[in-house]
């Protein structure tokens, strides 16, 4: 049996399947998510399972750690321990 398109849901046949992203799509449906730019195996970028373009590809950016009750404690212990003077004598 023929696997269907992941976009159009018809059934893909041989001469016009892409097998791509884990899944199989028909020459005319694997284009950009965004602009529907026709892509191909040497062009394309997939994110999620889905293909883009180079200029629709999701930027992908850094999160910044959140200030749990965790993350404050630790900060504040870690400023108290710098903060910390030897009373002990040097001895020379």
């Amino acid at each position: 049996m023929n696997p269907q398109c992941a976009r159009c849901g018809k059934v893909v046949y041989p001469t016009e399947k892409v097998n791509c992203l884990d899944k199989y799509w028909h020459k005319g449906c694997f284009h950009c998510e965004v602009c529907k730019m026709a892509l191909n195996m040497n062009n394309y970028k997939g994110y999620e399972k889905k293909p883009y373009c180079n200029a629709h590809y999701p930027k992908q950016s850094f999160t910044t750690v959140a200030d749990t009750p965790e993350n404050l404690r630790l900060k504040q212990q870690s400023e108290l321990q710098s903060q910390v003077i030897s009373r002990r004598p040097i001895l020379l």
